[in-house]
């Protein structure tokens, strides 16, 4: 009665896993709203002191949940608060970075964009 009952559990979990396996293949996809950088590699890349590495890591934080939020807004809004998201990031970088670190910025994030096919 055992063997049965552990072969019926066995059976149950399969086809469990297998029933969930195509929504995880699709929630694995990126969303193109979803920007993710390593943010000790962008330090590296601009020569960034500690405290610009937590101004970034906090405003990029921000930036997230506002594209977060473009994602999930219909597709009148999308691209306004897309563009807003976008625009508050560069200012508040600016802030933080020289001139020559901006430069960089800019360049790396205006490629990521590019990449997720987001237009600005």
């Amino acid at each position: 009665m055992k063997k049965v009952f552990m072969t019926l559990v066995a059976v149950m979990a399969v086809s469990v896993s297998m029933v969930a396996a195509p929504k995880a293949e699709k929630d694995a996809e990126p969303s193109q709203y979803t920007i993710n950088f390593n943010s000790h590699s962008i330090a590296r890349y601009l020569s960034m002191s500690n405290d610009q590495v937590a101004d970034m890591e906090r405003i990029h934080d921000n930036f997230s949940r506002e594209m977060k939020k473009a994602e999930q807004a219909d597709d009148a809004n999308r691209d306004k608060l897309t563009k807003k998201a976008i625009l508050r990031d560069i200012s508040y970088m600016r802030i933080i970075l020289n001139e020559t670190q901006f430069r960089k910025y800019n360049a790396v994030l205006n490629a990521t964009l590019t990449n997720r096919g987001l237009k600005f």
